[in-house]
């Protein structure tokens, strides 16, 4: 058997105590009066079988009183391991992303263990579930690997939520200490006094705590606490140093301890400066258990999560590869671990693409739990960049629209900070600066991790980088609260658009439907796709589908730039498509530019035909983008090349285009080479059915030397993207 409840609430904190009181009470009349008017931000799905159901629970109030349907017993959606050094019944929680349509409206979840919730915080535009944090208990044999499976259900009965009541029972206390500064506890009733309630059911509900430390305006401990049915609890501790709007932001340097359940669990001297935050954890430990740690390890079906286009595709890897003896397996709050010594340098870097190589790698390897680790621990230690604006108004990363003028100070260790045209800046910083953060190399953060775990940190890590993104820029040229991330003007390149417009889509992809910090993520994402299609395809402009880069590479003569970063901004935007956070009133205009913006990379694929510039060229460092360097970008004058043929003869490139022929330019061996770069921009091509896309990919596998190349991912998966179905 099993439950569906939507559980409503406008306020920003996502607080569902009082919704949980009106099922408890069993009053359908109050019930329907509070959440009509509401904006819908969580819903809950709980399914139980019943012999779960006739052992009963050790709920101290009445069950949810709702309708009751059968379930379907079709409809098998994917499956996921759960395995454990520990044998008995288990708690576990994980993320679960779902393809569109497969989990249709008024439909729900169920798994084939005895005790299971699913609560959905996305859907797709066609109402479908999109994500899920799906939590219960299964029997689990010692090092033995057990599938579960998720299928469709139709809405049934259940239990009420776990509550704070429940939490107090376990007698959990905890205390974060930092140096002279103070101490902060919970025990009893603080742990009603919840800042944020994050997930609610029958079989894991999870709160986040919050408390500022000493007399420190910067400093607060945070905790996000899950308590699972039969009385364990799992806690993820941090200390966060830095406000958006508040004076003084600096350097602290401390011990810092973290006691649960009166047992020490972290000590450490941090080094915190503004704008960081570090997980108070250490080593193989990166959440403290209060009733003994149950050692479970998901892992997922990446197949299955690949096809839900909430990633990329990527090409297997072998366990063997060599890119697990370099994955971080330790954690240390605020270290590098696998993170460019300087993330503003040159050349290839692990960190960078549409994902990093840690969750390539995952995705990759079919969910390998070294990689699974590593994922944990690299967005873990993204804590270190001081990226970390958190609005004291409301406590959360902060809204576009509330502050059009504002622009980051210097100090935080961001590089390439813009201008306010109004002097409206963040505080001044004193004291040490966190390790350089440069948004045209920036890694994807939080994003990943979130959509395995379903931990709110990991949310809103992506939230802080997407912000901080908006914060860096000047004023003018985001065009204030709207947050265009133009290729050529600001703090930016192509690929600092590129990837700041990643990272944008996701935060908005996994924020909470309904939540105000996710529709202002989203608007700016309409904003930026409404920029392009205006700039390049409502006025006609060059035909190659070229956006503006920010700089040229020659003084005289023909416009040449870096054609790998604009390989870089076609898949981003093809990514973007497929991930649908954008409203659906510009998806005529996504696609109009992604036409315009795929003849980028399917041209210099091409044949050895007059107009056409031989696929084995395509990966030049640089390319000719207009015969002059004065080209007229802003009317869409140009002049501009009328085809990739004539940039290939005006850069003398043979005509080499006939099937077969090796892959030349570009270092062809190597999987880190512009044939990486590119590999994303061509595979989201053929996905999205652009003219000649087919024919380009089939040129590229069928290159005497593709195997060579093909071969190199298996190390290093960063670019080892490819069209669904290849």
């Amino acid at each position: 058997m099993g439950i569906g409840i939507a559980f409503h609430r406008g306020a920003e904190d996502c607080d569902l105590s009082g919704g949980i009181m009106l099922f408890r009470h069993g009053n359908s009349k109050t019930l329907t009066k509070f959440l009509a008017p509401l904006l819908s931000l969580i819903e809950i799905v709980v399914l139980f079988s019943p012999v779960a159901l006739a052992a009963g629970r050790s709920f101290k109030s009445n069950p949810v009183k709702v309708a009751v349907s059968a379930p379907n017993a079709n409809g098998l959606v994917t499956t996921f391991l759960l395995t454990s050094t520990q044998s008995g019944m288990l708690p576990f929680t994980t993320g679960l992303a779902l393809k569109q349509g497969d989990v249709p409206s008024g439909l729900s979840v169920r798994a084939d263990v005895s005790n299971f919730q699913a609560v959905v915080k996305n859907r797709w535009p066609d109402g479908s579930m999109k994500y899920a944090i799906i939590s219960g208990r299964a029997d689990l044999v010692s090092n033995v690997s057990r599938s579960i499976a998720i299928s469709t259900s139709s809405v049934i009965g259940g239990l009420a939520s776990i509550s704070t009541t429940d939490l107090k029972a376990t007698g959990i206390t905890a205390s974060l200490q930092f140096g002279n500064v103070g101490t902060v506890s919970w025990a009893n009733g603080d742990w009603d006094s919840f800042f944020q309630s994050w997930i609610s059911g029958p079989e894991m509900s999870s709160w986040i705590y919050r408390k500022s430390i000493g007399s420190d305006p910067h400093l607060v401990a945070w905790l996000e606490v899950r308590c699972f049915q039969g009385g364990r609890v799992e806690v993820l501790p941090w200390i966060e140093n830095g406000y958006l709007n508040v004076a003084g932001p600096s350097e602290k340097i401390a011990t810092t301890t973290f006691t649960l359940g009166g047992t020490q669990r972290f000590s450490q001297s941090l080094d915190l400066r503004n704008h960081q935050r570090a997980v108070l954890a250490s080593g193989s430990t990166l959440t403290h258990w209060h009733g003994g740690d149950p050692q479970v390890v998901p892992r997922l079906n990446t197949t299955y999560l690949m096809a839900t286009k909430l990633v990329p595709n990527y090409r297997s890897i072998s366990s063997t590869s060599a890119v697990f003896g370099s994955l971080a397996s330790s954690y240390t709050p605020l270290a590098q671990a696998n993170y460019s010594n300087d993330m503003g340098s040159a050349g290839y870097q692990s960190p960078i693409g549409l994902l990093p190589e840690w969750d390539a790698a995952y995705l990759a390897s079919g969910g390998d739990p070294r990689a699974y680790r590593a994922v944990l621990i690299n967005h873990m230690s993204a804590g270190r960049y001081g990226v970390h604006y958190r609005d004291e108004t409301t406590n959360r990363p902060f809204r576009f629209s509330n502050y059009p003028n504002l622009v980051m100070a210097d100090g935080s260790g961001v590089i390439s900070i813009g201008a306010s045209s109004k002097e409206t800046y963040t505080p001044a910083t004193s004291g040490a600066t966190a390790p350089g953060y440069d948004s045209p190399h920036h890694p994807s953060i939080g994003y990943f991790a979130y959509l395995i775990s379903g931990w709110n940190y990991f949310l809103e890590e992506s939230q802080f980088v997407a912000t901080t993104n908006f914060l860096k820029q000047n004023d003018t040229s985001r065009q204030y609260t709207k947050g265009i991330l133009e290729t050529s003007v600001g703090a930016n390149t192509p690929r600092g658009a590129a990837w700041a417009l990643r990272t944008l889509s996701q935060a908005a992809t996994i924020s909470v439907d309904g939540d105000p910090l996710r529709d202002q993520l989203v608007a700016s994402l309409n904003e930026n796709i409404m920029y392009y299609h205006n700039r390049y395809v409502t006025i006609a402009n060059n035909p190659l589908g070229l956006v503006q880069p920010y700089e040229h590479y020659s003084s005289s003569g023909p416009w040449q730039s870096a054609i790998w970063q604009d390989d870089f901004f076609t898949a981003t935007f093809g990514y973007m498509k497929d991930q649908q956070a954008y409203s659906l009133s510009v998806t005529t205009q996504l696609n109009q530019f992604l036409t315009w913006k795929y003849r980028s990379i399917v041209g210099r694929l091409g044949g050895n035909g007059a107009n056409e510039m031989g696929f084995p060229y395509a990966a030049q460092y640089v390319v000719n983008y207009s015969p002059l360097t004065n080209a007229d970008w802003d009317t869409g004058k140009g002049p501009w090349y009328a085809n990739w043929g004539e940039v290939a003869r005006a850069m003398a490139i043979p005509v080499a285009g006939v099937n077969g022929a090796a892959l030349v330019a570009g270092y062809p061996e190597e999987a880190t080479s512009y044939w990486g770069n590119l590999m994303p921009a061509i595979s989201y091509a053929v996905d999205h059915g652009a003219v000649g896309a087919d024919l380009s990919w089939a040129r590229i596998t069928g290159a005497s030397n593709y195997p060579l190349h093909a071969s190199k991912y298996n190390d290093q998966p960063v670019w080892a993207v490819i069209p669904r179905g290849k």
